[in-house]
C-alpha cells in the first residue's frame, strides 16, 4: 500500500525515530500526526549564519517519547530538541532556539560545524496543513511564511500563512504583507520594520518531492528504485511487458505503470521537473521510449548503455525523422551515470541516482575537495 508521500504499508525499513529519513517521509509522518490529532513539535532550520549539517528549511518531526523523524544537525542535538520539543508542546506556543556549534563553544564537546543554527519549534498543527499538503496537492508549489521574531504585539512567534491558491497574506497586516516575496527559489529570510516594530518573517517555497520515471522492468531497475527513495525522490515504474511491471515486483515505487512503448506518453505525464531513466536493455522499446520522452518537457533523460549504443538510437530516430537537437543533447545523459568505478547492480545504481542527484543540483558530480564552492547551497 502507498500513499502520495511514497510510504509503503511493508518498508522494511523503517523510519520511525529516524533522522536519515529525507523529506518526503518528514511531511508524511507530520501528516500522519495531523490526521490522528497526535501531538507533535516541527523543528525547522529557519537560519544559518557559518556552516552547519542542514541549510534552512530542514525539518524534524519530534513526538513525545519519540526520537523524531528528520533532521535539522547530523544528530548532535537530537537530545535538545526532544526535551525542548516537550517544553514547546506544555506552553503550546511557538519558540526560537540558537544553537551555537563552533568548535570552541559547543558545550566542550567540539561539534565543529562552525555556525549558528536558529531552530524554530511549533507545535503542530492544523496551520501546517497547507505546507505538508500531498505532491498532488501541492502541484507547482506555494509559498509558506511564519513569524520567527516579533516585538509587535499584533504578531506571535511562530504564526504562519501560506499560499493556497489565493493571496499568501490575506491575513498579514498590510505593512507586513508587503514584505512578502512571491518568487522565492527556495527559501528567504525578510526583516520589515513595522509601526508596532520589528518582525522577521521566514519564507519558503514548498513544492512536491522530485520525480524520477525508470522505464524498464528487469532485475537492474530495482536498485535504482531503492535508492532513488531513500535519496526522497517519488518513483515511477514503466515496464513494457504485463507481468514484470507490478508493485510486488517493485515495492518501494511510488507508482508502476505497464504500458506500450508508443504509449508512455500517455501513460506517464512528464512535467520539465521530471528526470527520466531508459533501461529496458531491448534497443527497440529504447528506440520509441527514447522518441517519446524526447517530445515532453522533462528536465534530465539518462540512457543506459555504451555510447556507440546510443548513437545507433540516434541513427534509429533519425530514420523515424526524429532529429536529436542541441537543446536535447544537453539534457540527455548517455551512457547514463558518474564515473564511479563500479559493477554491481547497486554500484551501478548508486552512479545513476548521484548523477540524477548532481544535474538537479546543478552540480557535475566531482570531488568536493576540488572545489572551493560551499558544499551545501547558501539558499538551500
Amino acid at each position: 500500500m502507498t500513499d502520495d508521500s511514497g510510504t509503503t504499508a511493508d518498508d522494511s525499513d523503517d523510519r520511525t525515530a529516524d533522522w536519515t529519513a529525507p523529506a518526503r517521509e518528514v511531511r508524511a509522518t507530520a501528516r500522519g500526526h495531523l490526521d490522528s490529532d497526535e501531538p507533535a513539535v516541527l523543528a525547522t532550520v529557519v537560519a544559518v549564519d557559518g556552516r552547519a549539517y542542514r541549510r534552512p528549511g530542514a525539518k524534524m518531526v519530534v513526538a513525545p517519547g519519540s526520537g523524531g523523524v528528520g533532521s535539522v544537525t547530523a544528530g548532535c542535538l537530537t537530545d535538545s530538541l526532544a526535551r525542548l520539543a516537550g517544553d514547546v508542546l506544555a506552553d503550546d506556543a511557538a519558540r526560537l532556539e540558537r544553537f551555537d556549534l563552533r568548535e570552541d563553544d559547543a558545550w566542550g564537546l567540539g561539534v565543529g560545524c562552525d555556525g549558528l543554527v536558529d531552530v524554530l519549534l511549533e507545535p503542530l498543527g492544523e496551520s501546517h496543513r497547507p505546507v505538508f499538503a500531498s505532491a498532488d496537492e501541492l502541484d507547482g508549489g506555494r509559498i509558506a511564511a511564519v513569524v520567527v521574531e516579533s516585538d509587535d504585539e499584533r504578531l506571535d512567534v511562530g504564526e504562519r500563512w501560506t499560499d493556497d491558491g489565493g493571496d499568501a497574506a490575506d491575513d498579514l497586516p498590510p505593512d507586513v504583507a508587503a514584505a512578502v516575496p512571491e518568487d522565492v527559489d527556495r527559501t528567504t529570510t525578510v526583516r520589515v520594520e513595522t509601526g508596532g516594530g520589528s518582525v522577521r518573517l521566514f519564507v519558503e517555497r514548498v513544492t512536491p518531492p522530485p520525480r524520477l520515471v525508470v522505464v524498464g522492468s528487469n532485475a537492474d531497475v530495482r536498485p535504482v528504485v531503492d535508492l532513488a527513495r531513500s535519496a526522497g525522490f517519488r518513483v515511477t515504474v514503466v515496464g513494457f511487458r504485463g507481468g514484470r511491471a507490478t508493485a510486488e515486483r517493485f515495492p518501494r515505487a511510488d507508482r508502476v505503470v505497464s504500458t506500450s512503448p508508443r504509449d508512455l506518453r500517455d501513460a506517464v505525464d512528464f512535467e520539465s521537473s521530471d528526470s527520466a531513466v531508459l533501461m529496458t536493455h531491448n534497443f527497440v522499446d529504447d528506440r520509441l521510449a527514447l522518441g517519446e520522452v524526447l517530445a515532453t518537457p522533462v528536465g534530465y533523460v539518462g540512457v543506459m548503455g555504451p555510447p556507440d549504443r546510443f548513437e545507433r538510437l540516434r541513427d534509429a530516430l533519425a530514420s523515424d525523422g526524429i532529429e536529436i537537437g542541441e537543446g536535447d543533447r544537453e539534457r540527455i545523459y548517455a551512457p547514463v551515470g558518474l564515473d564511479l568505478g563500479g559493477g554491481s547492480p547497486y554500484q551501478v545504481a548508486q552512479s545513476v541516482v548521484a548523477e540524477v542527484l548532481a544535474v538537479r543540483n546543478g552540480r557535475d558530480g566531482g570531488h568536493l575537495r576540488s572545489s572551493s564552492e560551499p558544499i551545501h547551497s547558501r539558499d538551500e
